[in-house]
């Protein structure tokens, strides 16, 4: 495998571009991939970690978050391209653990339905967002029969994480080797990827990694790096820049890298492939350009246009890090951007690299972005006094686990058991709402989440269940444990 080329070989104007976007949203380290007519260029910008300061290299590994699900959906198409299983198998023929609210639907499941987010789910609970690490990635295949749908099966696009962690269960399966192992053997060893793994074995194998870092109070902080089976295949992958430039090339080239067919390329092409109508504009910003005029999710890629431009891409991210992975196959372009910490700014980073290499006017993408992105209305404190030891107490959800209020002095405090750092207390908004204030940096870090609202109902004076509203998903109730 041949190093990647200075980025400046490329095209003069692109480091001062990154370092200008990432610099304005105070990004310590990213590594920045692109492949332009097979040719393979990498950008080490700043550090892996505020506390080292190491300059980024291009074998540093990077968390590249919900960028994971095309190497998923890449090593089931080899599979299935052996003869090994079908898109059109259900999921239950490898994991008979998954389970969906409607029986009926659990069995009609197919791989391609799961790649494809076609299951009508809605983001909800610490199944979605925030299960602590130690949970078995079984128990939370299981979990999932305890989120009623919010749309028909199949019948569009909604956004999940957990239907591509079952895929990557079944592919392990399929092989009997594993998922990590059988995406080694497919698809990084072929591509010479040998600086990149995933899940709870990247812990270990890779000890060149930036670091996790997120923005609280208007400061750069470090935070734990997690690494963890539990979503792996929903995110969880740790690749370098080296690694990313062959990625990008096997996509541009519909599986052929250096005239060795890795997938072959129907099979591959396959995962670009529209299978669920999306809205641009209405939809998740990050995988669906705004101004596109079509959009679709294909199998752990997403496709719109781009100005014109036909593109396939995906977005990722977690408490502390970022990704932008673009593929503009007409123009032979492919960007990859990885950051060390959350935010957006690997997305506007990712196109104004493409619309430099595009030749389109200069625009400030930053703002470009912001301006799309609602602002939450202000949620107004109450001073009214409230009886903290009516709210007090032992609730449950039946996937999510326990959620414990406890009254300290004045104030409510909580905790989700189950959940991955999930410490708050609680702020009267009035009529027996409160506003979650988290303690822990990963929840702090993001305005939307420190949106988020307890609603409880009462009866009798006591209440009697919790209504989880948490920024940008569907609501959870969680109900009194007997005593």
């Amino acid at each position: 495998m041949t190093s990647p080329l200075s980025l400046d070989l490329l095209d003069t104007r692109l480091k001062p571009l990154c370092d200008a976007y990432l610099g304005s949203t105070q990004t310590p380290g990213a590594s920045i991939a692109l492949v332009v007519g097979d040719n393979g260029y990498h950008y080490g910008y700043g550090v892996k970690s505020i506390l080292t300061r190491e300059p980024v290299s291009v074998h540093t590994g990077f968390n590249i978050g919900s960028c994971t699900k095309a190497l998923v959906s890449a090593t089931l198409a080899s599979l299935i391209a052996d003869g090994l299983a079908s898109w059109d198998d259900p999921v239950t023929k490898y994991v008979p653990e998954f389970q969906l609210y409607d029986p009926w639907v659990t069995q009609q499941v197919t791989l391609r339905d799961l790649s494809a987010n076609r299951l009508g789910l809605p983001r909800e609970g610490l199944v979605e967002y925030g299960f602590d690490g130690s949970v078995p990635v079984l128990y939370t295949l299981a979990a999932l029969r305890h989120t009623q749908p919010k749309y028909p099966f199949r019948d569009r696009f909604g956004y999940v994480n957990t239907g591509h962690t079952a895929n990557a269960v079944a592919a392990g399966r399929i092989s009997g080797k594993g998922f990590l192992a059988t995406l080694r053997e497919r698809i990084l060893a072929p591509l010479g990827m040998n600086h990149s793994s995933g899940g709870a074995a990247a812990k270990d194998e890779l000890a060149d990694q930036a670091a996790w870092h997120c923005a609280v109070d208007g400061k750069i902080v470090t935070i734990d790096t997690v690494h963890t089976d539990m979503y792996f295949g929903g995110g969880g992958m740790v690749v370098c820049g080296a690694d990313a430039v062959q990625w990008l090339r096997l996509h541009l080239n519909a599986g052929q890298v250096d005239g060795k067919q890795i997938v072959p390329s129907d099979a591959l092409m396959e995962t670009h492939q529209p299978h669920a109508a999306a809205r641009p504009g209405k939809d998740i910003a990050s995988l669906f350009y705004p101004g596109a005029h079509i959009g679709a999710y294909c199998l752990g890629w997403a496709a719109s246009d781009f100005e014109g431009h036909p593109m396939v891409c995906h977005s990722g991210g977690d408490f502390g890090i970022s990704a932008m992975t673009i593929l503009l196959p007409k123009s032979g372009i492919a960007i990859a951007v990885y950051c060390n910490r959350s935010g957006a700014n690997a997305m506007a980073t990712a196109y104004a690299i493409a619309a430099t290499l595009l030749g389109m006017p200069a625009r400030d993408w930053d703002a470009h972005f912001a301006a799309l992105t609602p602002t939450p209305a202000a949620m107004e404190r109450s001073d009214s006094p409230f009886d903290a030891s009516v709210y007090a107490g032992l609730y449950r959800h039946p996937a999510d686990g326990e959620l414990l209020i406890e009254r300290v002095g004045g104030e409510l405090h909580g905790v989700f058991k189950s959940g991955y750092r999930m410490d708050f207390r609680l702020q009267s908004l009035g009529e027996h709402r409160f506003m979650l204030k988290f303690e822990q940096a990963e929840w702090r870090a993001s305005e939307a989440r420190n949106q988020s609202v307890l609603a409880f109902a009462l009866d009798s004076g006591a209440a009697t269940k919790a209504e989880l509203q948490f920024a940008g998903f569907s609501a959870r109730c969680f109900s009194r444990a007997k005593a």
